[in-house]
């Protein structure tokens, strides 16, 4: 359902950030035609009960070497997270984010990683 000029219509949405973020993506997927960007902006525009939840072990697995997972949900500390794993989500567990950097990985905001891969070329979403 959409709104006054063509916005889907977002009022389930209490968190301002969350708002914004979703209408980031969706501006970086226009301007640079990754179509990435706007299925995880679709994906965090659902109800919350239906985001993904992903564990540092499957999250390991599902990436290649130089890939960058993206979780329109939460990462969740369980398992192992490989070296240099680098995850960007809307929200990560305390045991995830210390997992992933004592690996040498990164956990970051889909900000950060929009802007060092606007194209979303080595983007995979997992959930």
């Amino acid at each position: 359902m959409c709104g006054p000029m063509g916005r889907s219509n977002r009022q389930g949405k209490s968190s301002s950030e969350l708002v914004m973020t979703i209408d980031e993506l969706r501006r970086l997927s226009r301007e640079n035609g990754a179509p990435v960007w706007r299925a995880v902006a679709d994906r965090l525009e659902g109800a919350s009960r239906n985001w993904a939840q992903v564990n540092l072990e499957h999250a390991s697995a599902s990436l290649k070497e130089a890939e960058v997972g993206v979780v329109p949900g939460r990462v969740l500390g369980n398992g192992r997270a490989r070296r240099g794993l680098k995850l960007a989500a809307y929200g990560f567990s305390s045991t995830a984010r210390q997992k992933i950097e004592a690996a040498g990985g990164n956990a970051l905001s889909f900000s950060e990683i929009a802007a060092s891969d606007p194209k979303g070329s080595k983007v995979r979403i997992l959930g």
